[in-house]
C-alpha cells in the first residue's frame, strides 16, 4: 500500500486504484461532517451555483440550498459553510444542495477513483479507518487530496492532510508493509513544523480571509479532533441508496 498527498486535485494520478480523501479544512470537508451528523435525507455536492439553483428550482419540495462564495452563502441561499451554523440545526430527512469555491471542485475532480471520503481534524479517526479498510478490502492505495485555495496550495489543508498521514501511519501493523510518498511526507513535515495550530489557522489565506468576513470564531472550532464519527462518502445513487453520510455529485 502507498499512502500519499496531492496538495491539489490536479496532481492526482491513476485515480482507479485510490481510495481518495478530500480535505477542505477551512471549510467544506469540515462543514458537510457536521451536516451529514444533522441526519439529512439526502446530501448533493454540486461544483456551481447555477446547477445549485437549477436544481432546487426543479424539485417539488424546495432543498436547502448551503454553502459559500468568498466565504459566504450567496444571494438566495439558505445558509452558507461555517460548521457552526448547522451544529444547532434540524436537518432530519432534508434534502441539502451544498456548493462551495474549493471542496466540491475538489470531488468533482476525482469521481472516477473507487472511493472518495471528505476528511478534517473534526472526523480525523473516523475517516482514516474508513479508508485503510476500503484499501485493505479492494487492495488500493490511499491518497490524502487537498483542495487548496483557487486550486493552488493551501497551507490549511496541506497541515490537516499531515495529520490524517500520522494517523494513518499509526494504524498500520509492524507486518503490513506500506510506502510514504513523497506528498505524504511533505504533508507530515507541514504538520511537525508548526506547534501552533490556531496561529497557523489565523495566520494562512483562508484563516485570514475568515477573519474578514467576521467568521474567524470557526477558526477554534475547526481545530477540534474527532467530534464527530461520522465519514462522508460520495456514492452513485442509481447503483445504491444513500445511507447515513452518504452524498452524491451533481455535474
Amino acid at each position: 500500500m502507498k499512502i500519499d498527498v496531492a496538495f491539489t486535485s490536479s496532481e492526482v494520478q491513476a485515480l482507479s486504484e485510490k481510495v481518495c480523501i478530500v480535505v477542505d479544512v477551512i471549510r467544506s470537508t469540515s462543514t458537510l461532517a457536521i451536516i451529514m451528523s444533522r441526519n439529512p435525507g439526502k446530501v448533493i455536492l454540486t461544483p456551481t451555483i447555477q446547477k445549485a439553483v437549477k436544481f432546487a428550482s426543479q424539485q417539488s419540495v424546495h432543498p436547502l440550498l448551503c454553502g459559500e462564495r468568498n466565504g459566504l452563502p450567496p444571494e438566495g441561499f439558505d445558509h452558507g459553510n461555517s460548521p457552526r451554523e448547522y451544529m444547532d440545526l434540524n436537518l432530519k430527512g432534508r434534502t441539502i444542495v451544498f456548493t462551495s469555491s474549493n471542496g466540491t471542485r475538489a470531488v468533482a475532480d476525482i469521481t472516477i477513483a473507487p472511493h472518495v471520503y471528505l476528511g478534517s481534524f473534526l472526523n480525523a479517526s473516523s475517516v482514516v479507518a474508513q479508508a485503510l479498510k476500503s484499501a485493505r478490502t479492494d487492495g488500493l492505495d490511499i491518497q490524502v487530496v487537498c483542495a487548496g485555495r483557487e486550486e493552488k496550495f493551501a497551507l490549511d489543508d496541506a497541515f490537516c492532510a499531515g495529520y490524517l498521514v500520522s494517523l494513518l501511519a499509526g494504524r498500520i501493523s509492524s507486518d503490513e508493509e506500506f510506502k510514504l510518498g513523497d506528498g505524504g511526507q511533505g504533508a507530515l513535515g507541514v504538520y511537525g513544523y508548526y506547534r501552533d495550530p490556531s496561529r497557523l489557522f489565523e495566520s494562512c489565506e483562508s484563516g485570514r480571509a475568515l477573519k474578514e468576513i467576521g467568521l474567524e470564531e470557526d477558526i477554534a472550532f475547526l481545530l477540534q479532533k474527532d467530534i464527530c464519527d461520522i465519514v462522508p462518502k460520495l456514492i452513485d445513487s442509481e447503483k445504491s441508496p444513500p445511507e447515513m453520510g452518504d452524498f452524491t455529485l451533481l455535474t
